[in-house]
């Protein structure tokens, strides 16, 4: 699967809902022995960009887009980001682009539809990452968002099938396959799948060349249209508050965990770095999804001053920042705390 220079570049886009496992999938890809130079696009919906801070160090390039949506404010950032790619003296053999949990997928395959990005990159697949676990609760509150996403993708891949009984597995297979029933259906528990179902597949061109891939009306409003030639205009302003904290004070173990299972329940995805006092010389990766939380302990700070960063996204006017600043502020370490060996924890928080 080495690209030459002389050939078209693939590009795989990684869409899916807050939480359903993209940056896990990522990594797994990036971890995996596939033998490509990569560049990997990432960026978040939100005012920290978090998921380039735990997506594992490679010799490929990682690029972090400004805040915002891709298919939204930083379209052209996105253009400008990837036309430096591919001006660096070791082009990269394969791009992968993770979408924040916001985004259109189907908006930023037509990016590469730019006539100054045609003749170097042709976009492989668009990849939908569906939480088994909490797919209908989702889209209870985020219907059309998590359809388009669904629609315009080439392979689902349903995460977490770990988490649901075979009933629950079937009935998503059944509402997947309503929205887009092209797709391919892949299960994946922490985003492990055969990478070669994932990669240099072709499914974006078959499907395009089949007439399955049609700009549709949804609604984002541009003011870049020389880019972009589709109406949409979901506002993920209206649709989402986020919060972030930031503090090179530690944590304690024992309030931070006590603390995370106060935040309200309509704050429904969290994520970011933590520094724990039990554990002052690695990194901790925070992930909150619905009730489900969990702590990894990662790799050492290195260069990098241990800190705090993370953050939280729920339902518009729907939480109070301030009282989130101070549940956390009182999690900071009074005094030091000697260090002890703590393994990746996973607990829950009930409704409140």
């Amino acid at each position: 699967m080495v690209i030459t220079s002389s050939q078209q570049i693939p590009l795989t886009i990684l869409t899916g809902f807050l939480g359903a496992g993209k940056t896990t999938l990522l990594n797994y890809i990036l971890k995996s022995d596939h033998g490509l130079r990569v560049a990997v696009l990432v960026n978040d919906f939100g005012a920290i960009n978090i998921d380039s801070q735990i997506i594992i160090d490679i010799e490929g390039e990682t690029t972090s887009l400004a805040n915002g949506c891709i298919c939204c404010t930083i379209r052209d950032d996105l253009l400008d980001t990837v036309c430096s790619v591919l001006d660096r003296e070791e082009r990269p053999e394969y791009i992968i682009i993770e979408a924040s949990g916001v985004s259109d997928p189907w908006a930023i395959a037509q990016t590469f539809e730019h006539p100054e990005l045609r003749p170097f990159i042709t976009v492989d697949s668009i990849v939908a990452l569906i939480d088994a676990e909490y797919a209908f609760q989702h889209h209870q509150d985020y219907a059309d968002l998590i359809v388009d996403q669904i629609a315009a993708s080439d392979i689902a891949v349903l995460n977490k099938v770990d988490l649901v009984d075979a009933e629950q597995r079937a009935n998503i297979y059944d509402w997947i396959h309503t929205i887009t029933p092209r797709a391919r259906i892949l299960e994946a528990t922490y985003g492990q799948v055969p990478l070669e179902l994932l990669l240099g597949v072709g499914h974006y061109q078959k499907q395009l060349e089949a007439g399955h891939h049609r700009s549709h009306d949804h609604s984002h409003h541009h003011e870049h249209d020389e880019i972009c030639d589709h109406d949409h205009e979901h506002d993920h302003g209206a649709m989402f508050d986020t919060w972030s904290y930031t503090s090179d004070r530690p944590f304690t173990l024992k309030s931070f965990r006590k603390a995370t299972m106060e935040v309200p329940t309509t704050i429904f995805r969290a994520k970011g770095i933590v520094h724990l006092a039990e554990v002052p010389s690695r990194r901790i990766i925070f992930h909150l999804v619905g009730k489900r939380i969990n702590m990894i302990v990662s790799e050492e700070w290195g260069n990098t001053p241990p800190h705090n960063q993370f953050v939280m996204i729920g339902k518009p006017d729907s939480f109070n920042t301030t009282k989130l600043q101070h549940l956390f502020d009182a999690c900071l370490a009074a005094e030091e705390t000697p260090p002890q060996i703590i393994p990746d924890q996973t607990w829950t928080r009930e409704p409140t």
